[in-house]
Order: C-alpha cells, then sequence, then structure tokens
C-alpha cells in the first residue's frame, strides 16, 4: 500500500514539473513598439480593414494585448521559466546612430 502511495506521489510530482518547465505561462508586459508592430502584422496577415485597436488588455497598468474590431485577441504569453525581457531605452534612435557613424567614417 505505502509503495502506490509513493507511486502515485512521484507521478504527480513528475506530472507537476513537467507543467511547470514547459507549459505553465504567463502575461508578458508590451512596448509601444511591440504593440504597434504586432498590430500591423494582425492586419496584414488577416486582411483586417479595421482602423484602429478595439481596446488594450491591462494588468496592473501595464499593456498585455490588444483586442481588434474583427474580433482578433492577442497576448504575449511567455513560459514562467524565462526570464523577463526588459525594452532597452535609447537616448537617440538607432538610425541617427548609423548615420553618425557613416558620417565619422567619411
Amino acid at each position: 500500500m505505502l509503495l502506490y502511495l509513493l507511486l502515485g506521489f512521484w507521478l504527480a510530482f513528475t506530472v507537476y514539473c513537467f507543467w511547470f518547465f514547459f507549459m505553465a505561462k504567463t502575461l508578458q508586459p508590451l512596448t509601444w513598439d511591440n504593440l504597434a508592430l504586432t498590430w500591423r502584422l494582425h492586419k496584414q496577415q488577416t486582411g483586417c480593414t479595421a482602423s484602429r485597436v478595439h481596446s488594450l488588455l491591462t494588468r496592473n497598468d501595464e499593456v498585455v494585448g490588444f483586442k481588434c474590431w474583427c474580433g482578433y485577441e492577442f497576448s504575449q504569453r511567455r513560459l514562467i521559466t524565462q526570464r523577463v525581457l526588459k525594452p532597452r531605452v535609447s537616448k537617440t534612435p538607432l538610425s541617427l546612430k548609423v548615420a553618425m557613424t557613416l558620417e565619422e567614417k567619411r
């Protein structure tokens, strides 16, 4: 009887660990650039004719997704075990940096 209890415990523990590491997901905040890019990709891939986003999905005062007038709903989800991506903020745009380096080389 004790053997069956231990076997059941280890089986449940194994299933829980598999779920936690490979299937459990959490919402990831979106930057405005990522939101705009995802919106444009949605419009291109589905042929959506909506002129703007219906509503923004928020959680803890951070934007995590959007809803479209056509019924499409997007939310950024990542595995719990992945680290949270923090956007890098640059003081000057990348295109300006590239232009400045090209001028310096001349």
